[in-house]
């Protein structure tokens, strides 16, 4: 999130000039820097949030992190009060997903009017900025505040308002967007009597768009589940500032504030003014926390002494309200993170700054030495690192809108699955029997959020059905994969290096194989093999360490991109079977130095696009006496352009020149290769070039 220094300013007039304790008060507060741009006034600050911290979206907690460190009086904003009465907009809320809502009408007075010049300043730095009054002083409202609030043309909307679940089939105008989009089916959304308005909480239809055209409004605001707008938000695919405050959990005590602070925006603009009464047809019913602590166990927990009047001064700063001796109460904001006494000794750890409490040493034994699939994953994943990926997770459950991007046909390998009967959350229906559906998702949802360059890999598990298992239900299999997509070096002094490709995934593969000591070849996938399906026929390898398949490399398939949204993006995939994968040790780094030279000798195959280079050197190699040192690939051409999978492989053979042979010798060696080669591939057209 993008903050001006002028607009934490408004919140908190007296906080330093000096960058340097302006970036110190941010760190130590656990706000995480990214960026600074100097800009005299115009200076900003980008902040990376905690997971579930929705109060840090907005500049009023940003403020109030610093006020508690800094020791700072906040200032409030102007916020005009709600009249709530019978009179107003016809409103229902049928869902339990609504903890509060509100809707207020308004009537525009002047739509070219502009908020005040600071106002409109930290729109346009988070990229907010509309140039209507009406619609900014709603993004403001929750910039400022971190209370989203919604606007829609009154006009457009057809009798009264209802915040409700989609019902099948339902679609929903998504902004931009010009085919309809259909809703999972119990989506929370608010919809007048023929449309839906908004997927609640998440973003609103193009519909019901406030233009400059607009004479009448209806102002919006709610709060709603935070489980539930994440899940809505991930079928759309989609992540807006409403979405990423209400999934970390907004202040349900803050409706009436966030709608006051739009009246109050667009009154000082003279934009537009209320034209009725609010209507409340949910009011938040639930009760703010109480927690107890104890300045002993505080003390303790803590490593450093503080008495009950430090602990209530301390937690006063954050916003928790002492309610009676030893118990304080949880602000609003903080409901969905702060769950414990445990918690608020963090807040008061926070207070004191983490660099001042007392450090003591864990206790600690001496380690064990890794088990080999321990030292497995760490030579696999370190060899992944230093190509650029980045470690991911992924939930060992998926739901069928995961595998859609695979659609597999009834009766293939991967339409079945061991099914949880009693799923509280429909996403974890299924044991995953594969992770490439998972992979190209991950590069899709990146790809959302502008990273082109994508790196990922996961140790995980894959779950087939099998009743004839040790468990009775499936097979359980561990696995390495890996997926990238862009382009393959950054910050190249050619320019772009070109995209990732499949000889690129390869590449890791033969160092992964370096690293672990163990042979790698490479043969054509078999169509029999279950990713056959999804990886693209002609841009696929099956891997096999020691003769034995150990995985697949290859090109994802045109229509499981397509079907993924990826476009012209081509990601490759990487999957290794961990069972058959090891690490040898006491292996050599490479074949000792020979004084006497080599004799050699070359054999040249014709071969089709069927048969891979290392299939026929491997049956070379073990069809060859000890005294052949080495088998390589020297040349590779395509002698017939007509047909471009036939092509003309020559193998360099290198033999030992000591003790000396006589040249029958190395000919009769030579045609028993010959003989052997053909004889397994002959029948799929290898031949040796005449």
């Amino acid at each position: 999130m993008k903050l001006t220094i002028a607009g934490l300013r408004t919140f908190l007039p007296g906080l330093p000039d000096d960058a340097t304790a302006f970036r110190n008060a941010l760190d130590e507060s656990g706000l995480e820097v990214k960026n600074i741009h100097a800009d005299g006034p115009r200076t900003s600050v980008t902040l990376e949030f905690l997971a579930n911290r929705g109060d840090h979206r907005s500049y009023s907690g940003i403020a109030l992190e610093l006020a508690a460190r800094l020791g700072l009086p906040l200032a409030d904003v102007t916020v005009d009060p709600l009249v709530v009465g019978p009179d107003g907009p016809a409103a229902s809320v049928t869902t339990p997903h609504c903890l509060a809502y509100t809707l207020t009408p308004l009537e525009v007075l002047d739509a070219t009017a502009e908020l005040s010049a600071d106002t409109a300043e930290r729109l346009r730095t988070s990229g907010q900025h509309s140039g209507l009054a009406v619609v900014d002083a709603a993004e403001a409202a929750g910039l400022e505040l971190g209370q989203p609030v919604r606007v829609y043309d009154a006009d457009k909307v057809l009798g009264g308002v209802e915040v409700r679940s989609s019902r099948p089939g339902e679609t929903f105008a998504v902004n931009g967007e010009e085919a309809a989009r259909e809703l999972p089916e119990g989506t929370p959304v608010v919809a007048d009597e023929e449309k839906v308005l908004s997927v609640a909480g998440v973003l609103g239809s193009e519909l019901v768009r406030v233009t400059a055209g607009t004479r009448r409004v209806l102002l919006e605001s709610a709060a709603f589940d935070p489980v539930a707008v994440r899940l809505a938000a991930t079928a759309l695919g989609v992540s807006t500032p409403s979405s990423q405050r209400f999934e970390r959990g907004a202040d349900p005590t803050a409706v009436h504030t966030g709608a006051g602070r739009v009246l109050a925006l667009l009154g000082d603009a003279k934009a537009a003014v209320r034209n009725g009464s609010t209507s409340e047809p949910q009011r938040w019913n639930g009760t703010l926390p109480v927690l107890s602590v104890d300045a002993a166990r505080a003390s303790a927990f803590l490593g450093t002494p503080v008495d009950p009047a430090e602990v209530t001064a301390r937690l006063a700063a954050y916003g928790f309200r002492e309610v009676e001796e030893g118990r304080f109460e949880v602000p609003g904001t903080r409901i969905w993170d702060v769950k414990e006494t445990e918690d608020l000794y963090e807040e008061i750890a926070r207070h004191i700054g983490f660099d001042v409490l007392p450090a003591e040493p864990l206790p600690a034994s001496h380690g064990t030495v890794l088990t080999p699939r321990e030292a497995l994953a760490r030579t696999l994943g370190d060899t992944l690192v230093g190509f650029g990926f980045l470690e991911t997770f992924t939930d060992g459950f998926y739901s069928k809108d995961t595998l859609k991007v695979l659609s597999p046909a009834e009766g293939h390998p991967l339409a079945a699955h061991v099914g949880i009967a009693n799923a509280e959350d429909r996403r974890y229906s299924m044991l995953k029997n594969n992770c490439l559906a998972q992979a190209v998702s991950a590069v899709g949802a990146n790809l959302r959020f502008k990273q082109d360059r994508i790196r990922l890999f996961e140790l995980t598990r894959v779950f087939a059905p099998e009743a004839s298992a040790g468990n009775g239900l499936c097979e359980e299999r561990p696995v390495l994969w890996a997926i990238a997509s862009g382009e393959r070096e950054e910050g190249v002094w050619s320019g772009k290096s070109g995209p990732v490709d499949f000889f690129f995934l390869r590449g890791v593969a033969e160092e992964a194989a370096l690293c672990c000591g163990v042979r790698l070849t490479v043969e054509r996938l078999p169509e029999t093999h279950p990713l056959a399906d999804f990886l693209h026929p002609h841009r696929s390898a099956l891997l096999l360490v020691d003769g034995a398949p150990a995985g697949v490399c290859g090109e994802v398939h045109p229509d499981v991109r397509h079907r993924a949204g990826l476009g012209g993006r081509r990601p490759v995939y990487l999957e290794l079977d961990l069972d058959v994968w090891s690490v040898r040790t006491g292996r050599t780094a490479g074949a000792p130095f020979r004084e006497d030279p080599a004799v050699e000798r070359m054999l040249d195959f014709v071969m089709p696009r069927a048969v891979s280079n290392d299939q026929v050197r491997e049956t070379l190699r073990l069809a060859s006496p000890d005294w052949v040192r080495s088998i390589d690939v020297a040349d590779v051409f395509h002698p017939d352009r007509s047909d471009p999978g036939l092509r003309s492989v020559t193998y360099l053979l290198r033999f030992d020149s000591e003790p000396t042979r006589p040249a029958e010798e190395f000919n009769e060696v030579l045609d028993h290769l010959v003989r052997t080669v053909t004889d397994r591939f002959g029948a799929e057209g290898v031949s040796l070039r005449a």
